[in-house]
């Protein structure tokens, strides 16, 4: 004991003679990422030219005229049965028109496009004018592809029919540049001074064919008086055709696919216990803009009125919006939106003018498509005032927090609202404003209540900061909250959700189907609902029999492990003969193994866990095969560290992810910098300029529930790997954190939060969506979060490689990253059609095909992160994220696993932990910990060998 004090006096000695732990700044050079300009609001444009001329004129552009073409694959020539067209064929590049406008005036742009078949789920275009982007919303105009379900039903063992693949189709679509923020019914708009001008299309996500531009203002939509000045309803009899919700033909997403109602009878078809897909749209068609189209025959030239039946059980109060095509032409203006009323219950909608007379519609006798888009309808308006009264607030609640900070001393005079003028003033307009929009919002949904709830909270709050202006430090952290809580309810609030049950043409004389159900029917056939809950095993999605059937576990979700099943059904067992079980794990993969009830293989098995089968020798070497080395090129050269144990690989890897540095460009250009940091030294000397500003930065740092694999991103680990280091020494039987390089990595780590002051434990989402932190490093899935959950920020924001090290005049980016493998377990006796079964999984096609089908149901939040390395490159990322991800991934140094791992991060994390929050040495905690960290790996390693 004594001897262990006098080392411990020795290192403390030591550390305070030996020059600290630096890492060198890095020039700035050309390949390096420059933050972009910030653009204006499409909002603030729009209120600014909306009231110009709108001229009757047109110019027609033929793609093929360009004036100039950069960086991208273009031809001439035919694509898709239309000749003189230009072919896009590469993900990026830009081409340029000039163009003469003979008035000026504002105009919106009509695109006759094509979009080729590409692993993008979407092609996304840039709108410059003369060398410029007019507004943020042309930076990113969506070009939706157009999307069928082309396959036969299918169904599980229980006979529940089973999601559908949504398969691109090629064809030729005709429309304006639109946004789809839910903010805006029309077209985009550009103003345009007359005479010379050069209109240019950028893309990071292309692959598309152009044939006409056209610059003009739409037509207007004639009234349905005009439209039906000669109609005669009578004209057909008897006529009554339906075409179900299910049976959508054409959508304009991938995650707008059929859905389910178990729990009414009167939706067809109907089972009270099995699933059937007998409605379209549910909880994923509530984006502007999405698109759905059925078709419907009628036998006679006629007048026809349209029933709906649907449901909007979603929006308490407020209704959803479609704008209705017949055979891609809106005929009046009554169907440009068309409101869907709030309904807990199924309903039946007949579109009918103020009078509520029913709308009819001309069709000639033969096929028609009826088309329903999702527009913003009457909500817009209140949306834009409510996102600019946001903007307002986080501009003035930035500038607060610069002069009290996220956490004022309440017994200090501030005096922010005269260090900030104009501030009561504006509270107090906004106030009013929010008011009005509040009443608005009332008057849409015909009640008072929780609908506007939210924006009655943020008046109060801003009232009183009114009253009393010395209070407004009080009110930081009130403000905080319900700024956030007013982007999520604007969030909600553009969202147009709508179910479709089926879509009914009928002649004058006849009415539409009963559309409410009989009571005690609907009470039969929810008893019948209940009852079969009990007798149905929702885990097990396959039960063949027979002794060469292949028993594969999933431990993922339900949606996942159905489009293995699909997968394996009609991919594997058709090329092989072999017949799989898959099926959703039940309870643990390790309670099976110690019950001797273990599958031949399973998948989805994260971060320690298959290691620890490997050490109780449950799993088989996969390295033993012969064919292994071949198979491992198609992943990273590092992947396998986390699978590897005493000399062999127990796991092919399935998933992978790695986290990268997520910053705002909106504010770091504000405060600014150019670019974002390279290194770690970058990024603490951007530290005070932030914290001036109350503002910060937010690193990885584990939670209290410590996992013994490495968290992706973790600080000291990329540190060390970084410098060329690790956790253990070659053989792993012990730890090199006390290397005197590994003791400064780790004060040099620690200083991070006692010196410059980081916080340990912070909501990464909020804190970056508010931009409290402009800069968090996050697993790069976390952009998935930001795009789909903080949409008001779309643009502000983009990712980079995490902060580097500098050695020798080369940065280091290296850190280690996350994911999941599959194995095969020592009690099969199909080893060899289970190895073939997990090189088929990690194939490049299925995982490609894997990833596409999980994208597809789930939508971007549910973007899989796989380890085969071509199947992320077909994921659908633009072209400058790829190149991003890609980077960041060849320079992956992973972290072994061992059985003692858990001892190494628990460990590491409480030395952070006794040092930061205690203020102890580093050094010496550092040493004394490490050797809690050696005494529990020789332990482990002697019981794993006895």
């Amino acid at each position: 004991m004594k001897l262990k004090y006098i080392i411990i006096s020795f290192i403390f000695i030591i550390s305070m003679i030996l020059p600290s732990f630096s890492v060198n700044i890095r020039a700035f050079d050309a390949d390096d990422e420059i933050i972009s300009e910030n653009y204006e609001l499409y909002s603030d444009y729009y209120s600014r030219y909306s009231e110009y001329e709108r001229p009757e004129k047109r110019t027609v552009i033929n793609a093929c005229d360009y004036y100039k073409i950069s960086d991208g694959n273009f031809r001439k020539g035919s694509f898709e049965n239309r000749d003189n067209v230009l072919v896009w064929d590469s993900i990026s590049g830009s081409i340029s028109y000039k163009t003469d406008i003979s008035e000026s005036g504002i105009y919106s742009i009509y695109l006759s496009y094509c979009a080729m078949e590409s692993h993008l789920s979407e092609c996304e275009i840039s709108v410059m004018i003369d060398g410029k982007i007019p507004y943020d919303a042309a930076s990113s105009v969506i070009l939706s592809k157009t999307w069928e379900n082309n396959q036969p039903a299918s169904y599980d063992i229980y006979g529940n029919q089973t999601h559908p693949s949504m398969t691109q189709k090629i064809m030729w679509k005709d429309t304006y540049l639109m946004n789809t923020d839910g903010i805006f019914n029309d077209p985009l708009i550009f103003y345009l001074e007359k005479g010379s001008h050069t209109i240019t299309f950028s893309s990071e996500k292309a692959y598309l064919a152009f044939d006409e531009i056209i610059i003009q203002n739409p037509e207007k939509y004639p009234d349905y008086s005009e439209y039906s000045a000669y109609a005669d309803i009578s004209s057909v009899s008897e006529i009554l055709r339906r075409t179900e919700g299910e049976n959508a033909v054409y959508t304009s997403d991938s995650v707008l696919c059929a859905s389910y109602d178990k729990n009414d009878y009167m939706c067809s078809p109907s089972d009270p216990v099995k699933t059937v897909f007998n409605t379209f749209g549910k909880d994923v068609w509530n984006k502007s803009m999405q698109s759905a189209s059925w078709e419907i025959n009628t036998e006679k030239d006629g007048w026809y009125k349209i029933g709906i039946r649907y449901r909007q059980n979603e929006m308490r109060g407020i209704c959803s919006h479609r704008r209705i095509y017949i055979d891609g032409e809106v005929p009046f203006s009554e169907f440009d939106c068309v409101s869907f009323p709030y309904t807990s219950e199924w309903n039946l909608l007949v579109p009918s003018d103020d009078e509520n007379s029913e709308l009819y519609i001309h069709l000639t006798a033969g096929k028609h498509i009826i088309t329903m888009e999702a527009v913003s309808g009457e909500t817009g308006d209140a949306i834009r005032s409510v996102d600019s009264v946001i903007n307002q607030l986080n501009e003035y609640y930035q500038k607060i927090i610069m002069i009290t900070g996220t956490d004022p001393d309440k017994y200090t005079d501030y005096y922010v609202h005269e260090k900030i003028p104009e501030l009561t003033d504006r509270f107090s307009e906004i106030s009013a404003e929010l008011k009005q929009i509040k009443s608005d919002v009332e008057n849409l949904s015909g009640v008072k209540g929780s609908e506007a709830s939210q924006l009655e909270k943020m008046y109060v709050i801003l009232d009183k900061c009114v009253e009393k202006p010395l209070k407004i430090p009080e009110y930081v952290s009130q403000i905080k909250d319900n700024i956030s809580a007013l982007s999520s309810w604007s969030r909600t609030f553009r969202q147009q959700p709508l179910e479709i049950d089926y879509i009914e043409i009928a002649s004058s004389d006849m009415d539409f189907s009963k559309y409410k159900g009989n009571f005690f029917k609907s009470l039969i056939f929810r008893i019948k609902a209940f009852i079969g809950s009990f007798f149905t095993d929702y885990s097990i999605l396959s039960d063949n029999k027979g002794d060469d059937v292949l028993d594969v576990w999933v431990c993922s979700g339900r949606d996942q492990t159905q489009i293995i099943k699909e997968l394996a059904d009609s991919d594997f067992t058709e090329k092989y003969g072999i017949t799989v079980n898959v099926n959703l794990v039940q309870g643990t993969i390790l309670e099976a193994c110690m019950s001797g009830n273990t599958p031949d293989t399973a998948l989805f098995l994260g971060g320690e866990f298959p290691v620890n089968l490997a050490v109780r020798d449950l799993t088989v070497c996969l390295s033993d095969f012969d064919d292994y080395e071949e198979i491992s090129e198609r992943f990273h050269k590092n992947a396998d560290i986390q699978y590897t144990y005493d000399g062999g690989v127990y796991a092919l890897p399935v998933s992978q992810s790695w986290a990268m540095m997520f910053y705002r460009k909106d504010i770091l250009s504000g405060l600014g910098f150019d670019y974002p940091p390279q290194t770690w030294q970058e990024l603490i000397d951007m530290l005070p300029q932030l914290q001036r500003n109350h503002m910060s930065a937010g690193l990885v740092l584990p939670s209290a529930d410590i996992s013994p694999s490495t968290e992706t991103g973790h600080t000291f680990a990329a540190l060390l790997m970084q410098n060329g280091l690790s956790y253990y020494n070659e053989d792993m039987s012990e730890s090199e954190l006390d290397s005197t390089q590994a003791m400064q990595i780790f004060e040099y780590w620690t200083d991070m939060y006692t010196k410059y002051g980081l916080e340990q434990s912070y909501d990464a989402f909020s804190r970056f969506r508010t931009g409290e932190y402009p800069i968090v490093i996050q697993d790069y899935s976390f952009s998935g979060q930001l795009e789909y959950n903080a949409p008001e920020i779309n643009g502000l924001w983009d990712f980079t490689y995490i902060p580097g090290t500098e050695i020798s005049g080369t940065v280091s980016h290296a850190e280690n990253s996350s994911g999941s493998g599959a194995v095969i377990f020592k009690d099969s006796d199909k080893k060899d059609n289970a190895w073939l079964f997990l090189k088929w999984f990690t194939s490049d096609e299925i995982q490609t095909s894997y990833a596409q089908r999980t994208e597809s149901i789930s939508g971007r939040l549910g973007r899989f992160t796989p380890a085969n390395t071509n199947a992320l490159e077909n994921m659908p990322w633009s072209e400058h994220e790829l190149e991003k991800l890609i980077n960041q991934r060849e320079q992956l140094s992973e972290i072994p696993v061992i059985p003692a791992s858990y001892a190494v991060t628990r460990n590491i994390m409480n030395a952070f932990r006794d040092t930061v929050n205690n203020g102890s040495n580093p050094y010496s905690t550092l040493m004394q910990y490490n050797n809690e960290i050696n005494d529990e790996i020789s332990r482990k390693n002697r019981k794993v060998k006895s």
